[in-house]
């Protein structure tokens, strides 16, 4: 009994912190506030969570499932590997871009040790999926050393806003060009897909990303919130 309400009580500090985070970013939310949203103590939630960050770790986790998710749509449109990789970079840069909040959390999943580490375990894992037939003498060790380097590139494409003289578009071109680089895909065939994604109404993809982010960690919370809330009013 204890054990199911202690994960109800995290369930609903999930909750009210990944909303928080998504109307005022990650950032601009403190724990206190949290605490007062629920109605509870700061040494209640840290009882929960110690940190910040491990709250934006489960967040991160349901952010990557979605970004899965998202990848997996695309390759059933029909589209190939490589489209799939650049448009999933894309996006991100485009839903960023549209956002502050959601701009704020990305980089701060880039930012702090122990999201850092979980998203590049699962960018590797997710290359390694995408472009594994692409890159048949790459070892999964080689996609993680990689991963290094592109989780850093990335998280500079989110650091930098864009202006009049450095465009979105202009963001786009560069972070593909380095990361295809990086995964050995030649001048011609690189071009080729990029110029492919840059036809993309990439503004609108962001757009509706971000609208589709937000209901599907709402529509997780929310599912497990009350699969909890159940099983207590089972026993």
């Amino acid at each position: 009994m204890a054990r199911r309400k202690t994960n109800l009580t995290k369930l609903e500090i999930m909750q009210v912190a990944m909303r928080m985070f998504l109307e005022k970013g990650f950032t601009g939310t403190s724990v206190k506030a949290i605490s007062n949203e629920l109605n509870i103590s700061t040494g209640n939630l840290t009882f929960y969570y110690p940190t910040k960050e491990h709250i934006l770790l489960e967040l991160t986790k349901e952010i990557t499932q979605f970004h899965t998710k998202s990848i997996d749509k695309v390759l059933r449109n029909g589209k190939n590997d490589l489209f799939s990789y650049c448009w999933e970079i894309t996006a991100q840069i485009a839903l960023c871009e549209e956002n502050e909040q959601a701009k704020d959390i990305y980089l701060a999943i880039y930012s702090h040790p122990l999201t850092l580490q979980y998203i590049k375990d699962w960018t590797a894992e997710k290359n390694q999926r995408i472009l594994g037939e692409r890159l048949k003498d790459w070892t999964p060790e080689r996609f993680r050393r990689v991963e290094n380097v592109t989780s850093c590139i990335e998280r500079s494409a989110l650091t930098e806003a864009c202006t009049d003289v450095y465009t979105i578009e202009d963001k786009i071109r560069l972070i593909l060009t380095c990361l295809l680089k990086i995964y050995d895909i030649g001048y011609e065939e690189r071009e080729k897909i990029i110029g492919e994604i840059l036809e993309l109404d990439y503004r609108k993809i962001g757009h509706e990303l971000l609208k589709q982010l937000t209901k599907y960690v709402e529509t997780q919370n929310k599912q497990a919130l009350n699969e909890a809330i159940n099983e207590i009013k089972t026993i």
